[in-house]
């Protein structure tokens, strides 16, 4: 995980999702999969700088939760986010 984390380009949120689909591909937790979540906090980085909750999306109860997070956060980039300089971490 730390690898990936380390190698990825980009910012703290793909550094992020990388670390855990490559924590997941050597084995994941023992006890199997079923949630997801990311939460990045950045001062004043919530919707209309009310909040600092960058970014807050979690996956409940799925068969595939990492990868869904990674889907969902796709929409939730593209809608909702911007990230003009992706080197911030």
């Amino acid at each position: 995980m730390a690898k990936a984390y380390e190698q990825t380009t980009g910012d703290i949120i793909d550094k992020l999702l990388e670390a855990l689909s490559a924590g997941q591909t050597v084995g994941g937790d023992r006890r199997g999969q079923q949630s997801a979540a990311l939460l990045v906090i950045r001062d004043k980085g919530g919707y209309e700088g009310m909040t600092d909750r960058y970014v807050d999306i979690r996956v409940d109860d799925h068969t595939a939760p990492i990868e869904e997070l990674k889907r969902v956060f796709k929409i939730y980039d593209m809608t909702m986010l911007s990230r003009e300089d992706r080197r911030i971490s």
